[in-house]
């Protein structure tokens, strides 16, 4: 973790610029791709694995602030996160900058800033963020059902798709 705060204090924690070009109108939002040795990964539409955290569970967002130089929540303007032929069931959940993350099985969904499209490099990656311990896990298309449903978020609550 030290390595990392040392290199990733540039993006201030805007997630919404960076976001809004993660998912055009004409593709899916989310699609599952085989990516080397990780196996069928979910991708956004750049070809960028998705990862989320472990203790990021029923739509509560904890990735926030200086977290935000490494992971880049997967976000959609409007309408309902589309994917193509996923098992999972996708949602949205408002994040407390009122942007609107996508989530998968429940689990709020990001690209780790280190990753090139088709590379998994963040997988059980830990960090830490105002004293908070994260671990990071790339997404699967079979992960397991989030019995949660997507749960209940500090902007709002979850919008089911």
């Amino acid at each position: 973790a030290a390595t990392l705060a040392a290199c990733g204090g540039g993006s201030g924690g805007n997630s919404s610029n960076s976001a809004g070009a993660m998912a055009p109108n004409t593709s899916a939002t989310v699609s599952a791709e085989e990516i080397g040795d990780a196996g069928n990964v979910l991708v956004d539409s750049s070809g960028q694995a998705l990862y989320a955290s472990d203790e990021e569970m029923g739509g509560k967002v904890l990735c926030t602030d200086a977290c935000l130089s490494f992971w880049t929540p997967l976000t959609i303007g409007s309408g309902k996160a589309t994917g193509s032929s996923l098992p999972g069931k996708l949602g949205i959940v408002e994040r407390p900058d009122r942007a609107r993350q996508v989530t998968y099985n429940g689990k709020l969904l990001y690209s780790f800033n280190e990753d090139q499209p088709g590379e998994v490099t963040g997988d059980d990656f830990m960090d830490a963020f105002a004293g908070r311990q994260f671990t990071w896990h790339v997404v699967h298309s079979d992960s397991a059902d989030d019995s949660s449903g997507g749960g209940t978020s500090t902007g709002g609550g979850p919008y089911g798709y």
